[in-house]
């Protein structure tokens, strides 16, 4: 079992196991609460019986006035000290027969059911979490067979990749020799990019997190900014660095944040246009002449896009990498003018 299915399987076992314990809780509290006013009815029984026969062991009993507030046959508490019921005496208009029972007896029958309902309290919610956990694990079986299915069939085609890649790079190769052309750079740099995503997808399919690193964003930028100056040479891309600084994190997930907003500001530009890149103050500013975004709430939102190109995940993407590293980003975007990104990195 792997992290994300460790994950959704504690997650649901702990929504499950409350809910479950929440309703437990409230059938036992009504329960408790129920067999509290057995134990006082149950009391008042036997102060009546006490009454007709005045045998009495368990209680004292007394002459009482009678007062107009007080109802004969009800319990009434006395402090902490006692509690009474009257009761009426046959040819009396003056007077009660007053039966008390010490109050701390009643405390310790009410102690004595609590913790017998606890008990069994403790036990049903030891139940409840095995049957919490085993219909937990049984609803994600099918989530489990299927990310099993999917995993292989990823590993397959990776595996696949590997044929083809080789023979483009080995082919490459033997072009260089051959000819010395700018494309045959921009190919290379196309296939290194490639392997680049193929290892990175090897890695998250075996679960292992990428090795962060101390990267220097004046220097990665500038490697990008390279890689991008090829594929769209008729676009103008600068940068300019006010205050270089360093960020410590998994260096390829840098890069397809960067590649990604790249990417954008490049493909959505117009002809002749600018990409203009600022590092200030632990800030990376991308700024584009292009023809804007419409509706900014949604841009980050998966499969959402305003033209047709692309698929619409690039920058639901770049947002997910961005929490992920702590990493505030917001854009500025005004139709026909030109977006402008802005990246603000946590301080060390």
């Amino acid at each position: 079992m792997n992290r994300s299915e460790r994950e959704s399987l504690f997650k649901n076992f702990i929504i499950f196991f409350f809910l479950l314990e929440f309703l437990l809780l409230f059938i036992f509290f009504f329960f408790y609460i129920d067999k509290k006013k057995d134990i006082q009815e149950l009391l008042l029984k036997r102060m009546q019986i006490c009454s007709y026969t005045l045998n009495c062991k368990d209680f004292n009993y007394d002459f009482f006035p009678k007062k107009p507030r007080l109802l004969p046959n009800t319990l009434y508490h006395l402090d902490d000290k006692e509690i009474f019921a009257l009761f009426p005496i046959p040819n009396s208009k003056k007077y009660y027969l007053k039966i008390s029972y010490d109050k701390r007896y009643l405390k310790k029958d009410i102690q004595r059911l609590f913790w017998n309902i606890a008990g069994i309290f403790f036990i049903a919610t030891l139940i409840i979490m095995g049957l919490a956990f085993f219909f937990t694990l049984y609803s994600l079986q099918p989530i489990r067979q299927a990310l099993h299915i999917n995993q292989e069939f990823i590993k397959d085609i990776l595996h696949d990749f590997n044929t083809p890649i080789s023979s483009m790079i080995l082919n490459l190769e033997m072009l260089k020799k051959d000819c010395n052309s700018p494309f045959i750079k921009r190919i290379e740099q196309s296939i290194d990019t490639i392997v680049s995503l193929q290892e990175n997808l090897k890695l998250f399919l075996k679960n292992v997190k990428s090795s962060t690193q101390v990267i220097d964003m004046a220097q990665l930028l500038a490697e990008r900014i390279e890689y991008f100056k090829s594929l769209y040479p008729s676009l103008k891309l600068t940068m300019e660095v006010k205050e270089p600084f360093t960020f410590q994190a998994p260096k390829e997930l840098l890069v397809r944040i960067i590649d990604n907003i790249l990417s954008n500001a490049c493909k959505y530009n117009k002809k002749r246009g600018f990409v203009k890149v600022v590092l200030d103050h632990h800030t990376l500013i991308i700024e584009d002449s292009g023809k804007g975004i419409k509706n900014k709430k949604k841009v980050f939102d998966r499969f959402y896009k305003e033209s047709d190109r692309g698929i619409g995940i690039g920058l639901s993407i770049v947002k997910k990498l961005c929490d992920e590293l702590n990493i505030q980003i917001n854009i500025q975007s005004e139709l026909g003018k030109g977006t402008k990104v802005i990246l603000k990195f946590p301080r060390s």
